[in-house]
């Protein structure tokens, strides 16, 4: 079905070869990137040419609540972004959140008798994982291998072309409940859109604002959404956990309201202007003036100081960051995680936040922000948008930079090579 057509203040023409859009669907906003691959020197990089966003009305924790509230966020964020793009969205690839999110590793074995690995071996092998767990219940997001191992050899990176008897890989899944999926695909349709696949929000987060070092050595990536707080584990340039928590941002903001009987939309302000997670000693004594519910007259106002304020924020961030420690512990992955934890997304902008996360996580902590991209606006090239970021990066077709192919195939496969086309067609 073509999009009907609109009254924009310039002439739409379809999007040219090379032109990517994305759009990424969160709890609190929806957000669309309009990228093309542009020369930069010696190099090639994704040049950002419109962008739009909106509130995410209808949407809550990557499941529509409201079709048509939904729609019209939808439409709101991708029509910005035309008309900043000079150009007509077509086909998008969506970012999706879900507190259903499941991260689950396979191992699958096939017999080579002695011959070589080739590209339909692997394809093949790829296939098994993937039938392993799609069912009637789930959507299929990513299969990624993690490893190959050729008999009883250590893992290697491409192993094509290598004699054996045995070829032993282990994907990590990750899979989201089909229902909501397809609510969310029906939504996305009725604006005319199609969707050219679908990715996880704490990958395409991770994508974008880790380098390769990080990704090698092991690195815990805590996305703070609005509705969810995702943590992924990188280890040897690829991910090899991810979790959800079903609390985020927003629950600050209506822990912040309650505290003070203020309504949440002034308790979002107050947070985003003063909040804190940490105990600025300079700070400890600034105050402002909050106006509770029911208060109409100007003169009935509330003054209270920052670190009572704080006092409210941080018990909330601290449970989060406890609770992705214990996970880390309880499931061993503490080994492969490294030393380092890099946070994105929106609650990632709180003062203070890298300085309690250091302290509860025990690791050094960095803000991630969007890396690779050009011509990104200033008041997006923070944490919150960095999954619109990721998945700008994920369909970057000269990836030869750095490791992060299509779905973390190692840099040895090649994006051009038959298995890498096969994974974009079939993963």
């Amino acid at each position: 079905m073509n999009r009907p057509l609109r009254h924009h203040q310039f002439i739409a023409r379809p999007a040219r070869a090379g032109t990517v859009a994305v759009l990424d669907i969160g709890t609190s906003k929806i957000s669309c990137f309009v990228a093309v691959e542009m020369d930069a020197g010696e190099n090639r990089v994704m040049h950002i040419k419109g962008v739009g966003y909106s509130l995410a009305n209808g949407i809550r924790a990557g499941m529509v609540m409201d079709m048509e509230a939904a729609e019209n966020s939808i439409r709101a964020a991708v029509e910005a972004a035309e008309r900043m793009a000079e150009t007509t969205v077509e086909r998008v690839l969506v970012g999706i959140s879900s507190s259903e999110l499941q991260s689950l590793t396979y191992n699958v074995n096939e017999p080579l008798n002695g011959h070589a690995v080739d590209d339909d071996i692997l394809a093949g092998v790829l296939q098994q994982a993937r039938d392993k767990c799609v069912t009637d219940q789930v959507e299929l997001l990513h299969a990624i291998p993690v490893s190959y191992k050729i008999d009883d050899s250590p893992a290697v990176q491409d192993p094509r072309g290598m004699h054996g008897e045995m070829l032993k890989v282990t994907t990590h899944v990750m899979t989201v409940p089909v229902t909501p999926v397809r609510n969310l695909l029906l939504c996305i349709e009725k604006c005319h859109l199609e969707v050219e696949r679908l990715m996880a929000n704490p990958y395409a987060s991770a994508l974008s604002c880790l380098v390769e070092d990080e990704a090698d050595l092991g690195v815990t990536v805590i996305d703070i959404g609005a509705g969810t707080t995702s943590f992924s584990v990188f280890y040897e340039g690829v991910p090899i956990h991810t979790s959800v928590l079903p609390v985020g941002g927003h629950d600050i903001t209506t822990d912040i309201a309650q505290a003070f009987n203020i309504p949440v939309e002034q308790a979002e302000r107050l947070k985003l202007m003063h909040g804190s997670a940490w105990a600025d000693m300079d700070a400890l004594n600034e105050s402002f003036v909050i106006q509770p519910f029911g208060e109409t007259d100007t003169q009935n106002t509330q003054s209270i100081d920052r670190a009572h304020l704080t006092r409210i924020i941080r018990p909330r961030l601290e449970s989060i960051f406890v609770q992705v420690r214990n996970s880390l512990e309880s499931s061993a992955l503490n080994r492969f995680a490294g030393g380092r934890a890099v946070l994105t997304g929106g609650g990632a902008n709180l003062s203070g936040i890298e300085d309690l996360a250091a302290q509860t996580l025990e690791k050094q902590v960095r803000i991630g922000r969007p890396m690779r991209l050009s011509g990104l606006p200033e008041a997006m090239a923070g944490p919150a948008f960095s999954a619109s970021a990721g998945l700008v990066t994920h369909v970057y077709k000269r990836a030869q930079d750095y490791l992060f192919l299509s779905d973390g195939i190692p840099s040895g496969l090649g994006v051009f090579s038959s298995i890498g086309q096969w994974l974009k067609r079939n993963f």
